[in-house]
């Protein structure tokens, strides 16, 4: 479609599995999120911005969306029951590929898969130990999985006892310890909940994508899918909103609902709690067909994909560390430290948000690859932090440096300009954009290394800002340069 925004697999070099059914998983997820709106007739379930977006004015969204457009870091959880069999299902050992998708790609019975909830007691878990994970990498919020594709709730629900509290040995409602972990540690929560795909329920045939349980429902209809949406979905996302009142509601949908109910799920959220954040899975998985989107506060792009550009409203990457989501006991195909900074300042550079997936074990317990390269994460938004929380796009994201062919990001607070380069990189560095023809009307005050005691040398000339790197630049992966601006009717000298 004409709206659609190309976006970047990062990730998919390393994250490829051998060829096995979650191989497959992989890819038609990957094409999900580039599918043309064309695909599905005008009026049927799915038609993503066919109808008008509800009426709301653009100062109640921006206050809405403060806080998330400041903290542009946050954590993702998943876990479930799939973190019992950890990808291995009998004699099946994988390790690559979304272990969370265990029961469709195996085709486990519900009743069969339900008894992993005996199994499931980890009494590890320390909510205030995962909070501190997170808060020491910089992120400023998190999202659990409270109801992913396998149907069991992971908080205490009215609705079903097929949850953690009431179906497991462990007798805990761990969404509510992170709810309150999060808010003594001076973070945001949010809860991902999937409608769509439930596949402990019967939901009828599906619809193209072929994601419904089949194999147990073989004759459900159309009508159990209404149904369960109206009996149970949509007041359990009330449920969600009124126990636990989310700052966040992260949807993963498939285009399974109708207009209407799309609607009527929106306008419940927005009467229970209107400063609840929405994405823009409310409805499907695909890139919205125009901009902004109706009924959601930001665009989620596919699995470990990034914009290409600035998309002019609110999105996220919501990215793993492996090639899974939920834990997965043989995939040790780890990205590094290096790359998710990398990740990081490329998102928001582009305007967005970087939500950065942990499946812990279970027994509770945050992987330890994840938690070092968290924590060498976290040393580098230490000293450079100030260049990512509360920043926007320049009116550059990118460029490349001549001499060396590295890559330059750029974003803006303020009268600041930041400008990030690969560290290490001593001697002579230019940058075009900052040059006197690029800043009309502005001029730089000065330039300066964020965590650096030296003195940065630079000159401006029409073609470009040259400044002299430091041999020894603090921090790693990535070193960042303020540039202050300002009107250049003001006659500052060069210091």
């Amino acid at each position: 479609m004409k709206d659609q925004i190309n976006t970047t697999n990062t990730q998919l070099k390393y994250m490829m599995p051998k060829k096995s059914s979650f191989t497959i998983l992989l890819s038609a997820l990957l094409m999900a999120a580039t599918a043309s709106a064309d695909e599905i007739p005008p009026g049927k379930a799915g038609t993503a911005g066919s109808f008008a977006p509800p009426t709301e004015s653009k100062e109640v969204h921006e206050k809405r969306i403060q806080w998330w457009r400041e903290a542009r870091f946050g954590m993702f959880i998943h876990w479930g029951l799939y973190a019992v069999p950890g990808g291995t299902w009998k004699d099946k050992v994988r390790d690559t590929g979304y272990s969370e998708w265990i029961m469709y790609g195996e085709k486990i019975p519900a009743k069969e898969y339900a008894k992993l909830a005996d199994k499931f007691n980890p009494v590890e878990f320390n909510a205030k130990a995962w909070t501190a994970i997170a808060k020491k990498a910089g992120m400023k919020y998190m999202v659990l999985t409270t109801k992913h594709h396998e149907g069991f709730s992971m908080f205490q629900s009215s609705l079903t006892p097929y949850n953690v509290v009431d179906a497991t040995p462990f007798k805990r409602d761990v969404t509510r310890e992170l709810v309150d972990a999060c808010h003594d540690a001076g973070m945001r929560f949010g809860c991902y909940y999937s409608v769509d795909r439930d596949w402990y329920r019967p939901q009828g045939p599906g619809n193209r994508y072929k994601q419904a349980n089949v194999w147990d429902y073989p004759d459900s209809k159309r009508e159990d899918f209404d149904h369960y949406f109206t009996t149970f979905a949509k007041p359990q996302v009330e449920e969600l909103l009124t126990k636990y009142r989310p700052d966040l509601l992260w949807f993963d949908e498939i285009d399974m609902k109708t207009d209407a109910q799309v609607e009527d799920l929106y306008q419940s959220i927005r009467r229970l709690r209107p400063e609840c954040l929405i994405n823009s899975r409310i409805q499907g998985c695909r890139f919205p067909a125009q901009i902004p989107p109706p009924h959601c506060d930001f665009i989620s792009t596919g699995d470990n994909e990034i914009a290409d550009k600035n998309l002019g409203f609110e999105w996220e990457n919501p990215g793993s560390m492996n090639t899974s989501y939920g834990f997965s006991v043989n995939d040790h195909h780890w990205v590094s430290a290096s790359d998710i900074v990398s990740r990081l300042v490329e998102i928001v550079s582009k305007g967005g948000n970087y939500l950065l997936n942990v499946g812990p074990t279970p027994e509770g317990l945050i992987p330890q690859p994840c938690i070092d390269r968290l924590a060498e994460v976290g040393e580098w938004m230490d000293v450079n932090g100030e260049a990512i929380y509360g920043t926007m796009p320049w009116r550059v994201f990118h460029e490349k440096e001549e001499a060396s062919g590295s890559d330059i990001r750029f974003t803006a607070k303020g009268n600041s300009v930041y400008v990030f380069c690969p560290s290490g990189q001593a001697g002579d560095l230019s940058i075009k954009a900052l040059g006197k023809e690029s800043l009309t009307g502005q001029q730089i005050v000065s330039v300066s290394l964020l965590g650096g005691l030296e003195k940065i040398k630079w000159s401006q000339t029409a073609g470009g800002l040259t400044l002299t790197a430091p041999a020894a630049a603090p921090g790693r992966f990535v070193s960042t340069y303020r540039i202050e601006l300002q009107p250049s009717s003001i006659d500052t000298p060069h210091p």
